[in-house]
């Protein structure tokens, strides 16, 4: 019996630690060792061979207590490790319940072929007929689920230049249409229609959109598509009203960043302002990394939840998003620009920016191993932005205020590695000159996300002044960097919990999480900004460099036509 318990602990350990992967890199980064983790897989493999080897010899003595206290010692060391990566929860849980299911099925196969035909069973009818039923069932089953197409995830409406990209997608593979009044809009292929993807992302002009007020998707699973006839299945649809920007009782945009999966948290929060919502921003982070399609289908829910496909959204990739098995799909279920995640975009009044920043470590940092290049993508936006200057489109007569959105923010240069000195401080340089470019267009609002706190950097702050967190903030005298020399405000809001003091440590269970509401009044050149939290209060605020009590931010903005 013993051997048996110890047999089951160290499967337990090994298919834990299997399910840990995506915090694997984790131990190179405590003890600065690259192998170690393959050591311990190495370990762990080693001590489930020896229990299994023990069960079968129903070895007794010394030898399975000692392997039984292994196991245990390594027991602990996962459970550390899971501790420190508990904010990987969804996916560890995910992937243990994967492994379990497949080694389930493993056993399963195994009784069939050397046990079954040796047992009791194998002469009961009614146990060959339950068994033959159930097998029928589940082929039924998987043959019904594999031919007919549902919805996985609703749809969502991205703003992208003078375009709508409506994305959804779907539980198999099927072709996708956006039907606005009598026109209609398949998701095409090089002239066909894709009926090989479960994502779905259809433009649809701005104009078109806009003045109809509604739109219908619909999706076709396709059973065979042959060469020269095919057989359809379901056809799938939804129809959803729409609303454009509506300036004429203000703008309300609501801005989130960092909810890291948490889908009910984020809906409580996003659904701030109701039907008077005009627009979503997605500052990144949304997902805490991408190892699967309902990974990223997850940022589809959320913004959906909030929007109901009623309202346009923009989203700007975060650091998190950069990693998992599926993060270069990422762009099929977001708005992107000929597949880059940098753009501009145009909603009535608003003209905006977006700009992806990337990784949050110099590419040789070690994470990595190797794969990253972002300096040359910064390098390409660089380009981007001074392009965007050249054609001048933000000073279209109908543009009257530019919005910024950016993961990692531009206006604040911090430290990548924890250290305090200048050598540890990222991107300084680069955000320099990004914020000088970002000055020359006029950007009137830039929403970040990326510290997990509630920071603002506002004009009356001094630039490159170095940065000490404020008494009442937080009793720190280590330097926190500095603010480059904007001549806009920034607001970060990126903080899972209800309130903003940095002693309450954010909820790590998906409960709790604060966004940042903006009213943009464009008559008055004022906009005011409040964060809230999950129970739809205002959040009160403590300015973390100045020390200021503040609840509701009201600044104004310029015009560009005085400007000129």
């Amino acid at each position: 019996m013993k051997n048996k318990c110890f047999l089951i602990l160290a499967t337990f350990n090994l298919l834990f630690y299997l399910a840990m992967k995506s915090i694997w890199s984790g131990i190179e980064g405590i003890f600065g060792v690259s192998w170690l983790q393959y050591l311990l897989l190495g370990l762990l493999v080693v001590d489930a061979l020896l229990a299994l080897f023990l069960r079968l010899k129903n070895t007794q003595g010394a030898l399975p207590w000692i392997v039984e206290g292994f196991a245990l010692l390594l027991l602990g060391g996962l459970g550390y490790m899971f501790y420190l990566g508990i904010g990987s929860l969804r996916y560890i849980l995910r992937s243990f319940l994967i492994n379990m299911g497949l080694l389930a099925g493993v056993l399963l196969m195994g009784f069939f072929l050397f046990r079954y035909p040796k047992t009791k069973l194998a002469s009961s009818r009614g146990f060959r007929n339950t068994l033959i039923a159930l097998i029928g069932s589940g082929v039924l089953a998987f043959m019904f689920l594999a031919n007919v197409v549902f919805l996985s995830a609703k749809p969502v409406v991205y703003a992208v230049e003078d375009t709508y990209q409506i994305v959804w997608t779907t539980s198999i593979d099927a072709t996708g249409v956006v039907k606005v009044g009598e026109d209609s809009y398949p998701d095409l292929y090089q002239g066909s229609q894709d009926s090989f993807t479960r994502i779905h992302k259809v433009e649809v002009p701005m104009a078109v959109l806009d003045a109809a007020g509604k739109y219908e998707i619909s999706s076709t699973n396709y059973i065979y598509r042959g060469p020269y006839s095919g057989l359809a299945g379901r056809t799938v649809k939804a129809s959803y009203d729409f609303r454009p920007l509506d300036p004429d009782d203000g703008l309300q945009i609501y801005s989130l960043s960092d909810t890291h999966e948490y889908v009910s948290a984020a809906t409580n929060c996003g659904t701030y302002f109701g039907d008077d919502l005009d627009l979503l921003v997605l500052a990144g982070d949304i997902a805490s990394h991408l190892e699967m399609q309902s990974d990223m289908d997850l940022i589809l829910t959320i913004a959906h939840n909030i929007t109901l496909g009623k309202r346009p959204v923009v989203y700007a990739r975060g650091n998190h998003e950069v990693k998992g098995d599926v993060a270069n799909k990422l762009f099929q279920v977001t708005g992107s620009a000929n597949d880059a995640l940098y753009y501009t975009f145009c909603l009535g009044p608003v003209y905006g920016i977006v700009l992806d920043l990337g990784e949050d470590h110099p590419d040789d940092w070690w994470e990595y191993y190797g794969t990253a290049h972002f300096d040359e993508y910064r390098n390409e936006q660089t380009a981007f932005l001074n392009q965007v200057l050249a054609e001048k489109d933000f000073q279209d007569p109908g543009v009257e205020f530019i919005l910024a959105i950016c993961h990692m923010p531009i206006t604040y240069v911090s430290s990548h590695d924890g250290g305090t000195t200048e050598a540890s401080l990222f991107l300084g340089e680069l955000k320099r000159e990004w914020t000088g470019l970002l000055n020359e267009m006029g950007v009137d609002l830039l929403i970040s996300g990326h510290h997990h706190q509630l920071f603002q950097f506002l004009p009356d702050m001094t630039p490159y002044e170095t940065l000490i967190f404020h008494e009442n903030y937080q009793s720190s005298t280590d330097p926190k960097g500095y603010m480059s020399d904007a001549d806009f405000p920034t607001f970060i809001v990126s903080r899972r919990s209800d309130v903003q003091d940095p002693k309450v440590k954010e909820n790590l269970f998906g409960r709790k999480l604060t966004g940042l509401a903006t009213e943009i009044d464009l008559d008055s050149k004022t906009m005011t900004h409040v964060y809230t939290n999950t129970l739809q209060e205002i959040v009160p605020i403590i300015r973390p460099f100045t020390g200021e009590s503040v609840t509701t931010f009201a600044l104004s903005f310029a015009d560009l036509e005085d400007d000129e």
